[in-house]
């Protein structure tokens, strides 16, 4: 039976990724996607950016299993290192969950979301954060077929790297202008307006430094634990 909803899903970017699986040689990330277990899709290897800022721009279309109520579903979001040399083996790198009705809660049906997502690895350390573009929508009356399930061409597991992907770009950086004195020319209404907007951007980079006290306090919490785990860092499909 056709799926009532589907969810459109662009993986820009992620930042600050640690390669925690330095044994399988360089981070060659790429990301995982599924709201359902048997319909999941991938992106291909990042080839722009680096390792720790890849970058793939790539979109995504994907099933929400018919029967499911929307509120109940969530897109789960796997970035995975293809770099092993041992067949069958890519090490999950960190993972993220977003409930759909967050989407839905923000900007309703058929509406894009962006959203910046925390990474976390296994043990529940902060791994990076990565930047998405998320659409629930109802599918067109004509559309070409889902991108393929994750592992039709292989076993369940994550068994195969997939091939690279175009260079995605980054934009231009946001300039920061400095407020005019009492005598600018401009009178007191654009004073007022470019005061209101420093004050915007102030508040943003408060709510950066928020963020990373957040991420360090729970780094240092998870040290211990990704210690004990640092011996197992295997990944595949099972999991799931």
């Amino acid at each position: 039976m056709a799926a009532r909803y589907e969810v459109e899903l662009v993986i820009a970017s992620a930042r600050n990724l640690k390669n925690v699986n330095w044994r399988h040689g360089d981070l060659k990330p790429y990301v995982v996607a599924w709201v359902d277990p048997a319909a999941k899709s991938s992106t291909k290897v990042a080839v722009g950016g680096d390792d720790d800022d890849p970058i793939w721009d790539d979109k995504l279309v994907f099933p929400v299993p018919y029967g499911l109520p929307l509120e109940d579903a969530t897109l789960s979001l796997d970035v995975v290192h293809a770099g092993s040399g041992e067949e069958g083996v890519k090490p999950l790198v960190a993972s993220v969950r977003l409930p759909l009705r967050d989407v839905l809660d923000e900007v309703g049906l058929g509406s894009k979301l962006d959203r910046t997502l925390k990474l976390k690895r296994p043990s529940g350390r902060p791994q990076g954060k990565l930047q998405v573009t998320v659409a629930v929508k109802e599918p067109a009356r004509y559309y070409d077929s889902y991108a393929p399930p994750y592992g039709q061409a292989s076993s369940r597991d994550y068994g195969y790297a997939p091939p690279p992907l175009r260079h995605g770009a980054d934009g231009p950086p946001v300039a920061y202008g400095q407020e005019e004195k009492s005598k600018s020319k401009f009178g007191m209404g654009t004073g007022l307006a470019v005061g209101a907007a420093a004050g915007l951007l102030g508040g943003l980079a408060l709510a950066e430094g928020v963020d990373y006290v957040e991420d360090k306090i729970a780094d240092d919490a998870a040290e211990r634990v990704e210690d004990d785990l640092a011996e197992d860092g295997g990944y595949d499909g099972d999991d799931f």
